[in-house]
């Protein structure tokens, strides 16, 4: 049986509640989402086929999305749906009742952007592991990627010695750039 991940549009309609593990491995992130078809009839809106999900969000994605989602932002949320089932025990009977209850496991949590305009911090670990030689800058995200520079390495470029190889004296040139400097 194929499970193919869905793509529901929807908002967060209670607070998105972290559960940390005892060992501090990776915990979990749970959340509810509401998400309906709106349709307009004359002046007024309506809402129908509503639906209310349970999301849960593991590992870094659960972390990040805690610290960015409140109730009522509008999300888009990209994952797998499953079926969770228990049994509890109801009053004086020994009895069990099967309960069951489909859920969706997060792959991707976005804010929708026809909604909100957001901004961004760039929250993926750091390499702790440098191999000797190499030394990594602290933080380059300011200027990376960008569109405007470009990379030249032949004398009709940037005045450099004809067929030099990358590494020789090659620069880094801002397009457009009302003026240039050489070494």
């Amino acid at each position: 049986m194929i499970n193919s991940p869905i793509t529901i549009v929807g908002r967060v309609c209670s607070d998105p509640l972290y559960i940390g593990k005892k060992d501090n491995s990776d915990g979990v992130l749970k959340l509810r989402i509401a998400s309906s078809r709106s349709y307009r009839q004359g002046e007024k809106w309506h809402n129908t086929d509503q639906l209310y999900i349970n999301v849960e969000a593991w590992g870094r994605l659960g972390i990040n999305a805690h610290q960015s989602l409140t109730t009522g932002v509008s999300v888009i949320i990209q994952g797998m749906l499953y079926t969770n089932e228990w049994a509890v025990t109801e009053g004086d009977s020994d009895k069990l009742n099967k309960r069951q209850e489909v859920r969706m496991r997060a792959l991707s949590i976005g804010i929708d952007l026809n909604t909100y305009r957001v901004g961004f911090v760039d929250s993926r670990p750091r390499l702790e592991n440098v191999p000797d030689g190499v030394t990594i800058p602290e933080d380059t995200s300011s200027h990376y990627p960008n569109p405007e520079a470009r990379h030249f390495n032949n004398s009709e470029d940037n005045g450099t010695e004809e067929g030099a190889a990358v590494g020789e004296e090659s620069q880094l040139v801002s397009v457009g750039a009302s003026e240039h400097t050489e070494e």
